[in-house]
């Protein structure tokens, strides 16, 4: 078995006990650093494996679906402006992503790697505050 499938594998699994007892902040902080992971694992299959990489398509889905579990997350009733910026830059890293995917390009990819860093980095700003 190969050393790489079973270190995803450990990973998945490492995500749902993570997420299974988390706060919804928790939650969100969990979302938001396996998008990270995701989206420098794309970065470096586009890179440097063949087209047809199953590790480029699955690294794309999970991105794909965690740019839709933050962006349905937002809540815009109680949360605005920071919830329509926050679906700005997620829309734009959805876009991004699509694009480079398609043609085998890194450049909004790594963009989105960077905004998704400034997001995160601001997440746990907020986590400290809340526990002074």
């Amino acid at each position: 078995m190969n050393f790489h499938h079973v270190m995803s594998q450990y990973k998945d699994t490492d995500i749902l006990s993570k997420v299974e007892g988390a706060s919804k902040h928790e939650f969100i902080k969990i979302v938001l650093e396996e998008l990270f992971v995701n989206l420098n694992i794309l970065s470096e299959t586009i890179e440097s494996k063949s087209k047809t990489s199953p590790q480029k398509s699955k690294s794309f889905a999970k991105i794909i679906t965690s740019l839709s579990i933050l962006m349905q997350s937002l809540d815009f009733k109680s949360g605005e402006p920071i919830a329509s910026n926050l679906f700005s830059l997620y829309d734009y890293c959805r876009r991004s992503v699509i694009d480079d995917y398609r043609f085998l390009k890194t450049d909004g990819i790594k963009s989105s790697a960077q905004v998704i860093t400034d997001i995160l980095s601001a997440w746990n700003e907020i986590k400290q505050k809340w526990n002074k």
